[in-house]
């Protein structure tokens, strides 16, 4: 199991290292000047047009410079109020000979940075490089740098475990209990409140994840829009309340912080509910309230769903497909996955907690968690159908893009997990028949192939988080 592990941490590090660098989402159409151009007059105005809507955050977003890094322009660049697609800055008149460099930095509708130069000459002059130095000039971290894969990965990880433990409790470890198993009251009481103990530990940390995430996710997004080092953003709070009030991006992440602080509120409230005073707890159940349970589900949800609504599947032909369709795929993940991690963690403790009632309890969840992860997966794979025929043109397009090798890296590490996920399975299914309680060889076979199936699917998030900065063939 190490060695597997570290298999997978090197090809994490690789995904992070070796990513392709594809820019954005949105690209020029048309762009006047044209690119290397020679003009006998300066223009009186810059026009580029792109593929989709864009915004503008600074007036420096969009500017012409000389070869010397000296502005070139006579007023403020801007989006069109009539067309959101063309962005426009007017030029100083009568531009002296030279080569002029068009600079922009933009935000696309799916809230990615999209930066671009090109060089015009005026008179019968070399044409030069563009001038990429000065203010504006900088790069800032790409959507595919390891900056903003690890941001990504972190939210995902955080919001999806959060949703990965709701379900859990409500379809995986309250159903455990119906029929309640047939064990000493002693081991039955110390496996529920180890259940109980542990799943509020698990809440309490996911929580937190979930808020470094966002966080790490604001501040990656300021440094690529600003065209500064990560580092330099944390110091720029103008940047960041700039890209948190004036993109789409930034309405869509306070949507999601808002969603996560309603869970949180309500996470406070069961909490409180179920555990009352030190001197008198309230009894340990393994359902925490059913009605509570569901109504935090919603926030979760709408989190998760705001990932959805501002990603790729926001700007495809049919948006109002390809969201809905992006949100259960991204939902059915983190149930599968974390279901993984959590059932895991539970059937190395509960033995250890209540003995072979303890054994018992965990092999009800276990016979729970296959077949749920059964439909899970059949519907996982449906859904990413969906988003790859809005995605691609043709079935060429997974191995001739970027875009389309991250997908078949993806589906053959599902493959992978989904072999291990079917072996456990049998196990589980003669475990059944004999109707018996799982030994602990047993046990550990099944716990083996469920930390092996939480490596690879993290590395599929992984992969998740990369295929989010990846230009699609269709964008």
């Amino acid at each position: 199991m190490p060695a597997i592990l570290a298999a997978l941490a090197a090809l994490l590090l690789a995904t992070l290292v070796l990513a392709p660098r594809a820019e954005a989402h949105a690209v020029v159409n048309e762009i006047t000047p044209a690119d290397r151009q020679r003009l006998d007059t300066g223009p009186e105005a810059v026009t580029i047009r792109f593929s989709e809507p864009v915004q503008l955050l600074r007036p420096e977003d969009l500017t012409v410079v000389d070869a010397t890094g000296n502005p070139a322009v006579s007023g403020a660049g801007e989006v069109l109020a009539n067309d959101a697609s063309v962005a426009e800055v007017p030029v100083e008149p009568r531009l002296p000979p030279g080569t002029y460099t068009v600079r922009w930095r933009v935000v696309s509708a799916d809230g990615h940075i999209i930066p671009g130069a090109t060089v015009f000459a005026v008179g019968d002059v070399p044409l030069t490089a563009p001038y990429l130095g000065g203010p504006g000039g900088g790069t800032g971290p790409t959507e595919t740098s390891a900056w903003a894969v690890t941001a990504r990965w972190v939210e995902l990880v955080g919001i999806g475990g959060l949703l990965a433990l709701l379900l859990f409790r409500v379809l995986v470890w309250r159903d455990a209990w119906t029929p309640a198993p047939s064990m000493p009251i002693r081991e039955r009481d110390a496996a529920l409140s180890w259940g109980r103990d542990a799943w509020w530990i698990g809440f309490g940390v996911l929580a937190l994840v979930a808020l470094l995430g966002e966080a790490a996710v604001l501040v990656v997004k300021t440094a690529g829009s600003m065209g500064t080092s990560v580092w330099a953003a944390l110091g720029d709070p103008e940047g960041v309340v700039r890209v948190l009030a004036d993109t789409r991006f930034g309405d869509l992440l306070q949507v999601r912080t808002l969603s996560l602080f309603v869970l949180f509120a309500l996470g406070v409230w069961r909490f409180l509910a179920e555990y009352r005073t030190d001197a008198a707890p309230a009894p340990a159940e393994a359902d925490g309230g059913l009605r509570p349970m569901l109504i935090m589900l919603v926030p979760a949800l709408v989190a998760l769903g705001s990932l959805s609504a501002q990603g790729h599947a926001s700007t495809t032909a049919m948006p109002a497909v390809q969201v809905p369709a992006d949100a259960l795929h991204a939902a059915l993940a983190s149930a599968w996955v974390g279901g993984l991690a959590i059932l895991v963690v539970f059937l190395l403790r509960l033995p250890r907690v209540a003995g072979g009632g303890g054994r018992r309890a965990g092999g009800l969840a276990l016979a729970r968690f296959s077949w749920l992860a059964v439909i899970a997966v059949a519907l996982l794979v449906a859904s990413g159908i969906v988003r790859a025929i809005g995605q691609m043109s043709s079935p060429a397009d997974l191995w001739e893009t970027p875009y389309g090798w991250t997908i078949l890296v993806k589906v053959g590490l599902l493959a992978v997990a989904t072999v291990l996920g079917l072996d456990s399975r049998r196990i589980v299914a003669a475990l059944r028949r004999r109707g018996g309680t799982p030994n602990t060889a047993t046990l550990a076979r099944v716990r083996r192939n469920a930390w092996a199936e939480v490596g690879i699917t993290l590395v599929v998030v992984a992969f998740s988080a990369l295929l989010v900065g990846q230009v699609p063939p269709i964008s």
